[in-house]
Protein backbone atom coordinates (compact mmCIF):
# COMPACT_ATOMS: atom_id res chain seq x y z
CA UNK A 1 0.00 0.00 0.00
CA UNK A 2 2.86 2.26 1.00
CA UNK A 3 4.33 1.48 -2.64
CA UNK A 4 1.23 2.39 -4.15
CA UNK A 5 0.94 6.03 -2.73
CA UNK A 6 4.09 6.71 -3.23
CA UNK A 7 3.45 6.50 -7.23
CA UNK A 8 0.26 8.07 -6.73
CA UNK A 9 2.14 11.17 -5.55
CA UNK A 10 5.36 10.78 -7.55
CA UNK A 11 2.35 11.10 -10.71
CA UNK A 12 1.33 14.44 -9.24
CA UNK A 13 4.69 15.77 -9.07
CA UNK A 14 6.11 14.05 -12.78
CA UNK A 15 2.84 14.49 -14.56
CA UNK A 16 0.18 17.24 -12.84
CA UNK A 17 -2.83 15.35 -12.90
CA UNK A 18 -5.03 13.45 -10.93
CA UNK A 19 -7.63 10.97 -11.75
CA UNK A 20 -11.28 10.83 -9.73
CA UNK A 21 -11.48 7.40 -7.96
CA UNK A 22 -14.39 4.97 -8.95
CA UNK A 23 -17.72 5.33 -6.91
CA UNK A 24 -18.54 1.78 -4.54
CA UNK A 25 -21.72 0.45 -4.30
CA UNK A 26 -21.79 1.25 -0.61
CA UNK A 27 -20.70 5.17 -1.88
CA UNK A 28 -23.75 4.75 -4.32
CA UNK A 29 -26.31 3.46 -1.71
CA UNK A 30 -25.20 6.74 1.02
CA UNK A 31 -25.57 8.75 -1.86
CA UNK A 32 -28.94 8.02 -2.83
CA UNK A 33 -29.55 8.01 1.41
CA UNK A 34 -28.42 11.46 1.21
CA UNK A 35 -30.23 12.99 -1.85
CA UNK A 36 -33.68 11.51 -0.39
CA UNK A 37 -32.78 13.35 3.22
CA UNK A 38 -32.19 16.44 1.27
CA UNK A 39 -35.75 16.23 -0.69
CA UNK A 40 -36.99 15.73 2.71
CA UNK A 41 -35.23 18.78 4.17
CA UNK A 42 -36.20 20.95 1.00
CA UNK A 43 -39.81 20.61 1.16
CA UNK A 44 -39.83 20.93 5.25
CA UNK A 45 -37.93 24.31 4.09
CA UNK A 46 -40.69 25.15 1.12
CA UNK A 47 -43.18 24.62 4.07
CA UNK A 48 -41.41 26.83 6.69
CA UNK A 49 -40.36 29.74 3.62
CA UNK A 50 -44.37 29.91 2.81
CA UNK A 51 -45.51 30.40 6.78
CA UNK A 52 -43.13 32.95 6.97
CA UNK A 53 -43.96 34.38 3.57
CA UNK A 54 -47.64 34.18 5.61
CA UNK A 55 -46.31 36.24 8.25
CA UNK A 56 -44.56 38.74 6.51
CA UNK A 57 -47.96 39.45 4.58
CA UNK A 58 -50.01 39.57 7.56
CA UNK A 59 -47.38 42.53 9.09
CA UNK A 60 -46.61 44.31 5.91
CA UNK A 61 -50.69 44.21 5.42
CA UNK A 62 -51.11 45.98 9.18
CA UNK A 63 -48.23 48.14 8.48
CA UNK A 64 -49.70 49.38 5.31
CA UNK A 65 -53.23 50.80 7.11
CA UNK A 66 -50.91 52.31 9.79
CA UNK A 67 -49.85 54.45 7.13
CA UNK A 68 -52.72 55.00 5.50
CA UNK A 69 -53.92 56.35 8.70
CA UNK A 70 -51.25 58.33 9.55
CA UNK A 71 -49.73 59.74 6.27
CA UNK A 72 -47.89 62.44 7.92
CA UNK A 73 -45.92 59.95 10.55
CA UNK A 74 -45.47 58.06 7.72
CA UNK A 75 -43.66 60.70 5.39
CA UNK A 76 -41.30 61.85 8.64
CA UNK A 77 -39.82 58.36 8.72
CA UNK A 78 -39.41 58.12 5.28
CA UNK A 79 -37.41 61.86 5.35
CA UNK A 80 -35.53 60.75 8.62
CA UNK A 81 -34.36 57.48 6.75
CA UNK A 82 -33.47 59.54 3.85
CA UNK A 83 -31.24 61.78 6.04
CA UNK A 84 -29.71 59.26 7.79
CA UNK A 85 -28.81 57.42 4.64
CA UNK A 86 -27.17 60.97 3.12
CA UNK A 87 -25.28 61.30 6.17
CA UNK A 88 -24.03 57.92 6.19
CA UNK A 89 -22.68 58.35 2.85
CA UNK A 90 -21.39 61.87 3.17
CA UNK A 91 -19.20 60.66 6.00
CA UNK A 92 -18.11 57.92 3.78
CA UNK A 93 -17.35 59.87 1.00
CA UNK A 94 -15.79 62.46 3.55
CA UNK A 95 -13.52 59.82 5.02
CA UNK A 96 -12.55 58.47 1.44
CA UNK A 97 -11.76 62.49 0.36
CA UNK A 98 -9.22 62.42 3.66
CA UNK A 99 -7.23 59.35 2.77
CA UNK A 100 -6.71 60.35 -0.77
CA UNK A 101 -5.57 63.75 0.09
CA UNK A 102 -3.43 62.07 3.08
CA UNK A 103 -1.94 59.79 0.21
CA UNK A 104 -1.92 62.66 -1.85
CA UNK A 105 0.44 65.00 0.92
CA UNK A 106 2.88 61.92 2.02
CA UNK A 107 6.37 62.05 0.61
CA UNK A 108 8.10 59.36 -0.89
CA UNK A 109 11.07 61.38 -2.33
CA UNK A 110 13.03 60.56 0.90
CA UNK A 111 11.82 57.14 1.12
CA UNK A 112 13.72 54.12 0.90
CA UNK A 113 12.00 52.67 -1.81
CA UNK A 114 12.69 55.76 -3.77
CA UNK A 115 16.64 56.55 -2.68
CA UNK A 116 17.38 53.47 -4.03
CA UNK A 117 16.48 54.39 -7.65
CA UNK A 118 19.22 57.15 -7.63
CA UNK A 119 21.66 54.60 -7.67
CA UNK A 120 19.78 52.18 -9.83
CA UNK A 121 21.99 53.14 -12.76
CA UNK A 122 24.30 55.85 -14.32
CA UNK A 123 21.03 57.66 -14.30
CA UNK A 124 18.75 58.98 -11.56
CA UNK A 125 15.80 57.66 -12.22
CA UNK A 126 14.39 60.18 -10.11
CA UNK A 127 14.67 63.08 -11.73
CA UNK A 128 12.41 65.11 -13.81
CA UNK A 129 14.71 67.67 -14.73
CA UNK A 130 15.54 66.37 -18.61
CA UNK A 131 11.97 65.43 -19.04
CA UNK A 132 9.88 67.66 -21.40
CA UNK A 133 7.02 64.71 -22.13
CA UNK A 134 4.91 65.75 -25.38
CA UNK A 135 1.09 67.03 -24.05
CA UNK A 136 -1.21 64.07 -24.39
CA UNK A 137 1.75 61.20 -24.29
CA UNK A 138 0.34 58.03 -23.45
CA UNK A 139 2.06 55.52 -21.24
CA UNK A 140 0.46 52.12 -21.76
CA UNK A 141 1.59 49.39 -19.66
CA UNK A 142 0.88 45.58 -19.40
CA UNK A 143 1.45 43.51 -16.72
CA UNK A 144 1.61 39.68 -15.79
CA UNK A 145 -1.67 40.58 -13.75
CA UNK A 146 -3.87 43.43 -12.10
CA UNK A 147 -4.88 42.29 -9.18
CA UNK A 148 -2.23 41.16 -6.72
CA UNK A 149 -0.69 43.50 -4.25
CA UNK A 150 2.42 43.47 -6.05
CA UNK A 151 1.44 45.34 -9.12
CA UNK A 152 -1.02 47.34 -7.33
CA UNK A 153 1.81 48.98 -5.81
CA UNK A 154 3.72 49.08 -8.79
CA UNK A 155 0.65 50.84 -10.05
CA UNK A 156 0.61 53.24 -7.41
CA UNK A 157 4.57 54.29 -8.07
CA UNK A 158 3.71 54.66 -11.73
CA UNK A 159 0.67 56.77 -11.15
CA UNK A 160 2.79 59.20 -8.94
CA UNK A 161 5.38 59.32 -11.61
CA UNK A 162 2.63 60.60 -13.97
CA UNK A 163 1.32 63.00 -11.82
CA UNK A 164 4.62 64.42 -11.21
CA UNK A 165 5.24 65.23 -14.36
CA UNK A 166 1.87 66.73 -15.10
CA UNK A 167 2.79 69.13 -12.38
CA UNK A 168 5.86 69.69 -13.42
CA UNK A 169 4.64 70.80 -17.30
CA UNK A 170 1.65 72.43 -15.72
CA UNK A 171 -0.33 70.39 -18.05
CA UNK A 172 -4.33 69.90 -17.68
CA UNK A 173 -7.03 68.38 -19.69
CA UNK A 174 -6.63 66.64 -22.44
CA UNK A 175 -2.55 67.61 -22.46
CA UNK A 176 -1.79 65.26 -19.18
CA UNK A 177 0.83 62.27 -19.93
CA UNK A 178 -2.22 59.87 -19.72
CA UNK A 179 -1.36 55.86 -17.97
CA UNK A 180 -3.05 53.31 -18.95
CA UNK A 181 -2.16 49.79 -16.71
CA UNK A 182 -4.02 46.44 -18.16
CA UNK A 183 -3.01 42.84 -18.03
CA UNK A 184 -4.65 39.64 -16.78
CA UNK A 185 -6.23 38.38 -13.78
CA UNK A 186 -4.25 35.03 -13.63
CA UNK A 187 -1.03 34.79 -14.35
CA UNK A 188 -0.47 32.04 -16.49
CA UNK A 189 -2.64 33.62 -19.25
CA UNK A 190 -0.36 34.22 -21.84
CA UNK A 191 -2.88 33.99 -24.35
CA UNK A 192 -4.87 37.08 -22.79
CA UNK A 193 -1.70 39.15 -22.04
CA UNK A 194 -1.14 38.81 -26.06
CA UNK A 195 -4.28 40.05 -27.04
CA UNK A 196 -3.88 43.16 -24.67
CA UNK A 197 -0.35 43.89 -25.96
CA UNK A 198 -1.91 43.97 -29.77
CA UNK A 199 -4.51 46.19 -28.45
CA UNK A 200 -2.43 48.59 -26.82
CA UNK A 201 -0.26 48.58 -29.38
CA UNK A 202 -3.52 49.19 -32.27
CA UNK A 203 -3.64 53.05 -30.31
CA UNK A 204 -0.15 54.05 -30.97
CA UNK A 205 1.00 54.64 -27.47
CA UNK A 206 4.42 56.88 -26.79
CA UNK A 207 5.67 53.68 -25.33
CA UNK A 208 4.95 50.37 -24.07
CA UNK A 209 5.67 49.22 -20.68
CA UNK A 210 5.57 45.44 -20.55
CA UNK A 211 5.96 42.91 -18.05
CA UNK A 212 5.56 39.68 -19.93
CA UNK A 213 4.10 35.97 -18.74
CA UNK A 214 6.01 34.03 -21.14
CA UNK A 215 9.41 35.40 -22.00
CA UNK A 216 9.61 34.27 -25.53
CA UNK A 217 6.22 34.69 -27.13
CA UNK A 218 6.04 38.64 -27.55
CA UNK A 219 8.45 38.45 -30.35
CA UNK A 220 5.89 39.63 -32.99
CA UNK A 221 4.71 42.35 -30.65
CA UNK A 222 7.79 43.53 -30.02
CA UNK A 223 8.94 43.70 -33.72
CA UNK A 224 5.87 45.78 -34.21
CA UNK A 225 6.14 47.94 -31.61
CA UNK A 226 10.08 48.57 -33.47
CA UNK A 227 8.38 49.06 -37.14
CA UNK A 228 6.09 51.86 -35.92
CA UNK A 229 9.12 53.66 -33.26
CA UNK A 230 7.00 52.94 -30.02
CA UNK A 231 10.09 52.20 -27.05
CA UNK A 232 9.50 49.40 -25.09
CA UNK A 233 10.90 49.23 -21.37
CA UNK A 234 10.28 45.90 -19.49
CA UNK A 235 9.91 46.02 -16.03
CA UNK A 236 9.80 42.55 -13.25
CA UNK A 237 10.32 40.16 -16.13
CA UNK A 238 12.79 40.09 -18.77
CA UNK A 239 12.41 38.71 -22.91
CA UNK A 240 14.51 37.16 -24.92
CA UNK A 241 14.92 40.26 -27.60
CA UNK A 242 17.24 43.06 -28.17
CA UNK A 243 14.26 44.86 -28.99
CA UNK A 244 13.79 46.39 -25.67
CA UNK A 245 15.11 50.00 -24.79
CA UNK A 246 16.01 49.04 -20.96
CA UNK A 247 14.60 46.82 -18.38
CA UNK A 248 13.27 48.00 -14.36
CA UNK A 249 13.80 44.92 -12.26
CA UNK A 250 14.70 43.24 -9.49
CA UNK A 251 18.60 41.55 -10.14
CA UNK A 252 16.62 38.10 -9.24
CA UNK A 253 19.73 35.92 -9.75
CA UNK A 254 21.47 37.33 -6.99
CA UNK A 255 18.03 37.44 -4.40
CA UNK A 256 18.16 33.45 -5.43
CA UNK A 257 22.03 33.45 -4.26
CA UNK A 258 21.20 35.06 -1.49
CA UNK A 259 18.61 32.99 -0.24
CA UNK A 260 20.07 30.09 -0.94
CA UNK A 261 22.86 31.21 1.69
CA UNK A 262 20.06 32.08 4.38
CA UNK A 263 18.66 28.58 3.55
CA UNK A 264 22.16 26.67 4.27
CA UNK A 265 22.39 28.67 7.24
CA UNK A 266 18.76 27.58 8.58
CA UNK A 267 19.19 23.92 8.02
CA UNK A 268 22.64 23.80 9.16
CA UNK A 269 24.28 23.17 5.88
CA UNK A 270 22.68 19.65 5.62
CA UNK A 271 19.98 17.87 4.75
CA UNK A 272 16.98 18.25 2.14
CA UNK A 273 15.10 20.68 0.73
CA UNK A 274 12.48 21.43 -1.93
CA UNK A 275 11.82 24.73 -3.84
CA UNK A 276 8.30 25.78 -5.41
CA UNK A 277 8.16 28.06 -8.31
CA UNK A 278 5.98 29.98 -10.26
CA UNK A 279 5.41 29.96 -14.26
CA UNK A 280 8.37 28.07 -15.54
CA UNK A 281 8.03 30.47 -18.73
CA UNK A 282 8.90 33.39 -16.90
CA UNK A 283 12.36 35.12 -16.39
CA UNK A 284 11.82 36.39 -12.90
CA UNK A 285 11.15 32.41 -11.94
CA UNK A 286 13.50 31.52 -13.96
CA UNK A 287 16.36 33.70 -12.38
CA UNK A 288 15.72 33.19 -8.70
CA UNK A 289 15.42 29.42 -9.11
CA UNK A 290 18.80 29.35 -11.23
CA UNK A 291 20.14 31.99 -8.39
CA UNK A 292 19.36 29.30 -5.71
CA UNK A 293 19.96 26.18 -7.45
CA UNK A 294 23.57 26.89 -8.27
CA UNK A 295 24.71 28.46 -4.78
CA UNK A 296 23.39 25.75 -3.22
CA UNK A 297 25.28 22.90 -5.39
CA UNK A 298 29.14 25.05 -6.04
CA UNK A 299 28.94 25.72 -2.07
CA UNK A 300 26.53 23.69 -0.29
CA UNK A 301 27.43 20.03 -0.99
CA UNK A 302 25.59 18.36 2.01
CA UNK A 303 22.24 19.64 0.76
CA UNK A 304 20.57 17.91 -1.45
CA UNK A 305 17.79 19.70 -3.18
CA UNK A 306 15.16 16.91 -3.78
CA UNK A 307 12.36 18.93 -5.26
CA UNK A 308 11.74 21.75 -7.81
CA UNK A 309 7.99 22.14 -8.61
CA UNK A 310 6.30 24.73 -11.33
CA UNK A 311 3.13 26.19 -11.17
CA UNK A 312 1.12 25.16 -13.67
CA UNK A 313 -2.45 24.69 -14.36
CA UNK A 314 -2.59 21.05 -13.82
CA UNK A 315 -2.11 20.55 -10.43
CA UNK A 316 -2.55 23.69 -7.54
CA UNK A 317 1.01 24.57 -5.96
CA UNK A 318 -0.48 23.17 -2.53
CA UNK A 319 -1.03 19.67 -3.81
CA UNK A 320 2.52 19.85 -5.00
CA UNK A 321 3.85 20.91 -1.99
CA UNK A 322 1.92 17.91 -0.21
CA UNK A 323 2.68 15.80 -2.10
CA UNK A 324 6.78 16.60 -1.38
CA UNK A 325 6.04 16.48 2.29
CA UNK A 326 4.85 12.99 2.14
CA UNK A 327 7.70 12.09 -0.03
CA UNK A 328 10.44 13.31 1.48
CA UNK A 329 9.23 13.20 5.38
CA UNK A 330 12.95 14.52 6.50
CA UNK A 331 12.69 17.65 4.59
CA UNK A 332 13.98 20.47 6.48
CA UNK A 333 13.68 24.12 3.89
CA UNK A 334 11.36 24.72 1.45
CA UNK A 335 12.56 27.94 -0.54
CA UNK A 336 8.90 29.79 -2.83
CA UNK A 337 9.90 32.18 -5.45
CA UNK A 338 6.66 34.31 -5.47
CA UNK A 339 3.58 35.50 -3.42
CA UNK A 340 1.64 32.81 -4.27
CA UNK A 341 4.30 30.00 -3.87
CA UNK A 342 4.90 30.85 -0.11
CA UNK A 343 1.17 31.51 0.65
CA UNK A 344 0.35 27.69 -0.71
CA UNK A 345 3.53 26.16 0.90
CA UNK A 346 2.68 27.85 4.23
CA UNK A 347 -0.66 26.44 4.24
CA UNK A 348 0.49 23.18 3.74
CA UNK A 349 3.67 22.92 6.21
CA UNK A 350 1.16 24.30 8.76
CA UNK A 351 -1.16 21.55 8.17
CA UNK A 352 1.56 19.00 8.57
CA UNK A 353 2.39 20.15 11.79
CA UNK A 354 6.22 19.78 10.32
CA UNK A 355 9.03 22.05 11.27
CA UNK A 356 10.59 23.33 8.05
CA UNK A 357 12.39 26.22 7.28
CA UNK A 358 10.18 28.52 4.86
CA UNK A 359 11.60 31.44 2.63
CA UNK A 360 9.99 33.06 0.35
CA UNK A 361 9.91 36.14 -1.89
CA UNK A 362 7.30 39.56 -2.26
CA UNK A 363 5.67 40.53 0.44
CA UNK A 364 1.90 40.14 1.05
CA UNK A 365 -0.19 40.14 4.02
CA UNK A 366 -0.18 36.22 4.91
CA UNK A 367 3.52 36.30 4.82
CA UNK A 368 4.31 39.70 6.63
CA UNK A 369 2.37 37.87 9.47
CA UNK A 370 4.56 34.12 9.00
CA UNK A 371 7.52 36.14 9.25
CA UNK A 372 5.94 38.15 12.77
CA UNK A 373 4.95 34.45 14.31
CA UNK A 374 8.30 33.46 12.83
CA UNK A 375 6.29 30.33 10.64
CA UNK A 376 8.25 31.91 7.52
CA UNK A 377 12.11 32.59 8.36
CA UNK A 378 11.91 35.44 5.99
CA UNK A 379 11.52 36.57 2.99
CA UNK A 380 12.98 38.84 0.00
CA UNK A 381 10.81 41.67 -1.40
CA UNK A 382 11.14 43.98 -4.12
CA UNK A 383 10.98 47.54 -4.57
CA UNK A 384 7.11 47.88 -6.62
CA UNK A 385 6.87 51.37 -5.36
CA UNK A 386 10.02 52.02 -6.95
CA UNK A 387 9.84 49.90 -9.60
CA UNK A 388 6.57 51.65 -11.43
CA UNK A 389 7.95 55.09 -10.50
CA UNK A 390 11.33 54.15 -12.51
CA UNK A 391 10.04 52.44 -15.04
CA UNK A 392 7.76 55.65 -16.10
CA UNK A 393 10.74 57.65 -16.01
CA UNK A 394 12.88 55.19 -18.17
CA UNK A 395 9.69 54.71 -20.54
CA UNK A 396 9.25 59.04 -21.20
CA UNK A 397 13.36 59.45 -21.41
CA UNK A 398 12.91 56.33 -24.31
CA UNK A 399 10.24 58.91 -25.86
CA UNK A 400 12.50 61.86 -25.78
CA UNK A 401 15.40 59.91 -27.19
CA UNK A 402 17.76 59.50 -23.55
CA UNK A 403 19.74 57.52 -23.00
CA UNK A 404 18.54 54.78 -20.17
CA UNK A 405 21.06 52.22 -18.83
CA UNK A 406 20.34 48.62 -20.31
CA UNK A 407 19.45 47.53 -16.93
CA UNK A 408 17.80 49.72 -14.11
CA UNK A 409 18.34 47.67 -10.72
CA UNK A 410 15.55 48.77 -8.56
CA UNK A 411 16.68 46.91 -5.44
CA UNK A 412 15.74 44.26 -2.53
CA UNK A 413 15.52 43.71 0.87
CA UNK A 414 15.89 40.67 3.23
CA UNK A 415 13.36 40.97 5.52
CA UNK A 416 12.58 38.39 8.78
CA UNK A 417 11.70 38.91 12.35
CA UNK A 418 14.12 41.30 13.64
CA UNK A 419 13.26 44.30 10.75
CA UNK A 420 9.52 43.49 9.63
CA UNK A 421 8.26 46.18 11.92
CA UNK A 422 11.08 48.33 11.19
CA UNK A 423 9.32 52.03 9.75
CA UNK A 424 12.77 52.27 7.41
CA UNK A 425 11.10 49.20 5.62
CA UNK A 426 7.80 50.05 5.87
CA UNK A 427 6.66 50.86 2.27
CA UNK A 428 8.58 47.54 0.82
CA UNK A 429 5.84 45.53 2.53
CA UNK A 430 2.54 45.75 0.30
CA UNK A 431 -0.49 44.06 1.42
Amino acid sequence: MKKLTVIFLCAVLALGSVSACGKSGADTDEENNAQAQAEQEDKTEESKTEESKTEESQINGKQDKENKDNPEETDKEQEKTQEESGERDDAQKNKEEVKEEQNEKTDMSQDLTMQVLKQAGTVDYTSLEELNPVPGSHIAVVVKNTKSAFWQTVKKGMTAAVKDLNEKMGYKGEDKVKLSFEGPTDELDVESQINTIDAVLAENPSVLCLSAIDMESCSAQLEEAMGNEIPVVILDSGVESDLVNTICATDNYAAGAEAAKKMAEAVGNKGQIAVMAHAETSKSSQDREKGFTEEITKNHPEIEIVNISHENGEHSMAEMAEAVLVLYPELKGYYCTNEFAANDVLDIVKASGKEISIIGFDAGKKQIGAVKEKTELGTFVQNPYGMGYATVIAGVRADLGLENDKFINTGYQWIDSTNVNSSEYANYLYE
